[in-house]
């Protein structure tokens, strides 16, 4: 059985088309636990998924973040795995069972490819190989440099019975830390499958702590970088090296240009991750002239620095 573990708060409206993408997932043998991080009552909500959806409502006394409330998931979840969505997320309806074919297979951290769109959207088109995409093989060196896995893609070995969980004191990159404790600290074996399983909204206006946190110098994911980069050691790898002091240029470069009001690109950090994903993956050294055309080229052009 899969535990799907979905935090929520203030949004009812999405957690309605999250809890409809798990009930028309292929693969039925799941579980659901919602936790409301202390928001607006969604008893309503699933209530109305009863009949269709093993589903749990765990409620925190009050808001405590995303990483207390996943923890809170985690510590009820029965199932010999665990997926992760939020709550403005959303499963393609072959996720889970794509993700069981990678674990049967002997993975035990499985991850596919996501969508990235700015609009709200159910499904993928036709055209989505045109939308931005979150789908990257699993490189443990550059897991070092930036979060390259979308936290809705992923499906893991049930780990409560450890010692690791989501970081309550990260507001943002508690999921990428986490990647690195799975993968690092107990060493499960990763699997990634390129299908387009998820769809990851960023979307202005809505909250969302990706398009919030372009909005303040410095910016939070500036600050929480630097942290992570101290927690995890690189060790003797002088192109994660070289590659981190590019990453940390980038931020100085944003921040610069949050001061001066000026727009950033829709989706930016996902282009500049696919420009460094490549050139890293292809041993090119990081090219600090080139961060401030990231800001200023279409998205559609970005990839095409690489």
């Amino acid at each position: 059985m899969i535990s799907v573990v979905i935090p929520t708060l203030n949004r009812p409206e999405f957690l309605r088309q999250a809890l409809q993408s798990v009930r028309q997932q292929t693969y039925r043998d799941v579980e659901v636990i919602v936790v409301n991080d202390g928001g607006v009552s969604v008893a309503d909500v699933v209530a109305q998924w009863e009949h269709d959806l093993a589903v749990e409502l765990v409620e925190l006394p009050h808001r405590s973040g995303c990483s207390r409330a996943r923890n809170a998931g985690i510590e009820r979840a029965s199932g010999e795995y665990i997926a992760f969505l939020d709550d403005d997320d959303i499963f393609l309806p072959h996720h889970l069972e794509y993700a069981m074919a990678m674990l049967r297979s002997g993975a035990q951290f499985s991850y596919s490819g996501a969508v990235v769109s700015n609009q709200r959207c159910i499904e993928v088109s036709p055209d989505g190989a045109r939308m931005h995409q979150k789908s990257y093989s699993f490189d443990p060196r550059f897991l070092l440099i930036a979060n390259y896995i979308h936290t809705g893609a992923v499906v893991v070995e049930n780990f409560k019975d450890t010692k690791v969980r989501f970081d309550e004191g990260l507001s943002l990159c508690e999921d990428w830390d986490i990647w690195l404790r799975l993968t690092r600290e107990l060493a499960l074996r990763v699997s990634f499958g390129a299908d387009i399983t998820t769809i990851y909204h960023q979307i202005d206006g809505e909250g969302g702590m990706v398009v919030d946190g372009q909005a303040t110098v410095p910016s939070p994911f500036s600050v929480v970088r630097q942290s992570l980069y101290s927690r995890w050691q690189v060790g003797d790898d002088p192109l994660v090296v070289r590659y981190r002091d590019w990453f940390t240029a980038f931020e100085s470069y944003r921040n610069e240009m949050i001061a001066r009001a000026a727009p950033m690109p829709r989706q930016l950090f996902d282009a500049v991750l696919r420009y460094s994903y490549w050139r890293f993956a292809e041993g090119h050294e990081p090219d600090h002239s080139d961060i401030p055309h990231l800001f200023t080229l279409p998205n559609h052009s970005i990839g095409q620095l690489a």
